[in-house]
């Protein structure tokens, strides 16, 4: 016996696909990151240093950043079709943080640029630049507020909108 799906809902489903698909891409990207910081944290050296930049700017470009595109059109799409925008608080809240999400990446994504210049001008010159761990630690600490953003807005997406 064979159920047809409404065309509002294949919709629906669809944009919670990529929606979860985001924070896969999002949450897997920052995950690895916390891992390399982990298993390098005490063979610091110029070459590891630079590896270790070399794999973030990859991942930030192939994973992140496609991953915060797709949570963001995902939400968009969601709360302009099916929940509406402002709607209730736990919607503004979801709302707000993807925009704090959003801001906050475009201004990790710049950083890491840089701290990924300084990492390959210390291969180049084979020395440290003490300005890298200064901004190294600014990327860590705007990577962990937008890891926890994700985290909250994925919670409340699952919790407060089940169908």
């Amino acid at each position: 016996m064979e159920t047809k799906i409404s065309k509002n809902e294949y919709w629906h489903k669809t944009y919670r696909l990529f929606l979860m698909l985001g924070y896969i891409f999002c949450l897997g990207g920052i995950f690895s990151f916390i891992v390399m910081n982990i298993a390098l944290d005490k063979a610091l050296s110029i070459d590891s240093i630079y590896w270790q930049r070399l794999f973030v700017s990859k991942v930030t470009f192939i994973l992140i950043l496609p991953g915060v595109s797709l949570v963001l059109i995902s939400t968009i799409l969601l709360s302009w079709k099916h929940y509406g925008f402002f709607s209730n608080k736990w919607m503004v809240i979801v709302q707000l943080l993807l925009l704090f999400i959003a801001i906050n990446s475009i201004n990790i994504t710049l950083l890491a640029e840089k701290v990924t210049a300084i990492a390959i001008q210390q291969k180049q010159i084979m020395s440290a630049i003490p300005e890298y761990v200064k901004m190294k630690n600014r990327e860590d600490i705007f990577g962990a507020v937008n890891m926890f953003m994700l985290l909250a807005s994925l919670i409340i997406s699952i919790y407060k909108y089940r169908e």
